[in-house]
């Protein structure tokens, strides 16, 4: 009996706590993120602020649902010493806040953290060159 416990623990040891560990930070990223529907926002870029147009909003929020899946896990800080090129702060008809901000990088993959509070922690996703397509970014 006593050889039968020992195989079990490290059956455990090498199989079943690596699998938890794994899930633990892969399941955030797999599971699709329900964020609200947005109604207005604002965005800001080279410090100056505007109020984001009704297709711009409705633009925002097709980009929203269409990236659901693929962030990190909260609690991820964003790029040091190096401004966002926009900042959306949005929110839903129930107060519930989208915040996105944008960076772009000359020698790597262009880079969205989300927020759902002002202040909140970040969540971050990159995405290749060329390929991040938000209302209002060059």
């Amino acid at each position: 009996m006593k050889q039968n416990d020992e195989y079990l623990l490290m059956f455990a040891a090498i199989v079943i706590i690596p699998v938890v560990v794994i899930w633990y930070f892969a399941w955030p990223i797999l599971r699709p993120w329900s964020l609200p529907t947005v109604v207005h926002g604002t965005v800001e870029q080279a410090q100056q602020q505007r109020s984001l147009t009704e297709d711009e909003v409705k633009a925002m929020n097709l980009w929203v649902q269409q990236y659901r899946t693929g962030w990190g896990v909260s609690g991820e800080v964003p790029p040091k010493n190096m401004p966002a090129l926009a900042v959306y702060q949005m929110s839903s008809a129930e107060g519930r806040f989208v915040i996105l901000s944008a960076w772009h990088f000359k020698h790597g993959d262009d880079v969205v953290g989300i927020q759902t509070r002002p202040g909140g922690a970040y969540r971050m996703r990159s995405f290749d060159r060329g390929t991040l397509h938000l209302p209002g970014l060059p």
